[in-house]
């Protein structure tokens, strides 16, 4: 062989035998990729492994703690997972026990779960259906089911279903529609008139005592606007108006006159309310109507009457001014003319004929002094003058200062008097009759008057307690009539505790006393503050 050939031998040699190492080292490193990708694929698969037992433990216990029941059953009703929930719901004793779900069903309700069972086959699912069940525990229940299709490979093989027990929303609901129909019965037939309108005035319901109280039916007013249709014309801007403040969420009551499909014209007392939609807006309003025209016939009567009194209490105290002046007119006279005859015969008349003439005297003072007396208690209530604030400490502080008082008899402030609303003077009367009426009356070496007054709510209580001679129980209600007095003489005519007990009347107060004879008597009046 010659050299050229035995080179070219070698080289093709040494080609082969670098080819050969280069490989095996793409094979080593295509080795190393594999066990390091077998690695990584090992890992995955373990942290996929993972991942699936820890989402197949949390939906477990999702089955598990969900609030309603979850139920699983076979096509033939059989049950095949249930969670805790169900349990209960269904009376069961674990949720391992063997039971069919169509048994428990209400057998008059079974057909028509029997069609809803095949529509769900055909739809694959169904929803808002309510079925009525007899648990285990023998409890009839009515549940709501949400139910679909479980497939395998496109094929059912079983049924999944969310069941709630509606038992109680459905007796609530029917607790709801039983309490508004009553109130829908009860608004019906009230004797006020109940109408409701929307934002633009139409009317949208009415009940029979609106259409009782209007004359129209429910067709003549249901759409219509009310305001162009129930009030008269002169009414018409006072309804838009009180319209337009309950669009704006204002509530009052008001009077309105309006007109019956008759033409009739009554009065109404509404009372007009917003009316609100779920989410607080006003969609209209609602007005309750009385009818008040027997009331305002009444009322306008009452005027009539007031006004006629008014006028008969103006003639009778010109008639009492008049009666008085005509009375002391001729008492006067004769006081005149006996005057004279005890100048004209004096010395000449025996001593029996003077005691009866100066009795004579003494009558005719007494007969004064009663006309006078008669003259005011009919003043008292009449010509009223307004009610101001009057500070009883003062006048009658300065009251005492004036009234004669023997120095025998003390009076006593045992607290400060308030300020009432009244009319001075005739409160002035008051203090004044029932602290002469006092000092009259004490027959002690020494005399006491205290003057106490007490705080209670809406009135003030006055007392005037003195140590005189008292009255027998059987007295206490007679001396506040007229003409009625325990002590005979010219100064006590039986009107003044009548004058006092009117007056007090008037500030909307009351008189009583407590009194025990030779221990001394309390008169106790109230005045409205």
């Amino acid at each position: 062989m010659s050299q050229d050939k035995i080179d070219m031998l070698q080289r093709a040699l040494a080609r082969e035998k670098l080819a050969r190492k280069q490989a095996e080292k793409i094979l080593e490193n295509k080795a190393a990729e594999l066990y390091e990708a077998k690695q990584a694929l090992e890992k995955s698969y373990a942290e996929l492994e993972t991942l699936l037992n820890k989402t197949d433990s949390q939906l477990q216990g999702v089955f598990e703690n969900i609030v309603d029941a979850y139920v699983i059953i076979d096509l033939q009703g059989n049950i095949l997972k249930v969670n805790d929930a169900a349990v209960s719901l269904l009376g069961l004793s674990d949720s391992k026990e063997d039971f069919n779900l169509l048994e428990m069903v209400k057998p008059n309700e079974m057909e028509r779960v029997a069609q809803s069972f095949k529509m769900l086959l055909n739809t694959g699912s169904i929803t808002d259906f309510s079925v009525t069940v007899i648990t285990n525990k023998n409890i009839e229940k009515l549940v709501h089911i949400n139910a679909s299709i479980i497939y395998d490979d496109g094929i059912p093989v079983a049924a999944q279903g969310i069941v709630r027990d509606i038992t109680l929303q459905r007796k609530y609901r029917k607790g709801l529609e039983t309490e508004k129909l009553k109130y829908y019965n009860i608004i019906s037939n009230m004797n006020l008139g109940l109408v409701e309108v929307d934002l633009d005035d139409r009317i949208i319901m009415v009940n029979q005592s609106l259409l009782n109280m209007t004359g129209y039916t429910e067709e003549e007013l249901v759409g219509k606007h009310g305001v162009n249709l129930l009030p008269i014309d002169d009414d018409r801007d006072l309804l838009e108006e009180k319209i337009n403040e309950r669009r704006r969420g204002k509530t009052e009551s008001y009077e309105l006159r309006i007109k019956k499909k008759d033409g009739e014209v009554r009065y109404w007392l509404v009372s007009g309310a917003p009316n609100y939609d779920l989410d607080g807006n006003i969609t209209g309003s609602i007005g309750i109507n009385f009818d008040i025209t027997e009331l305002k016939n009444l009322q306008l009567q009452k005027e009539n009457l007031l006004e006629k009194l008014a006028k008969s209490n103006d003639d009778l105290q010109e008639y009492a001014h008049i009666v008085s002046h005509d009375l002391k007119s001729p008492l006067r006279s004769i006081n005149a003319l006996v005057t004279w005859v005890k100048q004209d015969n004096e010395g000449k008349l025996d001593p029996v004929t003077m005691q009866n003439l100066n009795l004579v005297d003494v009558t005719l003072e007494k007969m004064e002094q009663l006309i006078t007396d008669v003259l005011n208690y009919s003043s008292v209530g009449t010509n009223e003058n307004e009610k101001v604030d009057v500070d009883l400490d003062v006048v009658i502080t300065e009251l005492v200062k004036i009234m004669y008082k023997p120095d025998r008899i003390k009076i006593s402030f045992l607290n400060t008097l308030p300020v009432v609303k009244g009319d001075k003077t005739k409160l002035q009367q008051v203090f004044q009759n029932l602290i002469s009426n006092s000092i009259k009356f004490i027959d002690k070496d020494f005399g006491t008057i205290d003057i106490d007054v007490e705080d209670l709510k809406s009135h003030y209580k006055f007392s005037i307690k003195d140590n005189g001679i008292g009255i027998e129980k059987k007295y206490h209600d007679k001396i506040f009539k007229i003409f009625h007095s325990l002590k005979k003489s010219k100064e006590s005519s039986g009107i003044g505790l009548s004058i006092v007990k009117k007056i007090i009347g008037l500030h909307e107060g009351k008189i009583w006393l407590d009194s025990e004879p030779n221990l001394g008597t309390t008169f106790y009046f109230t005045l409205k503050k």
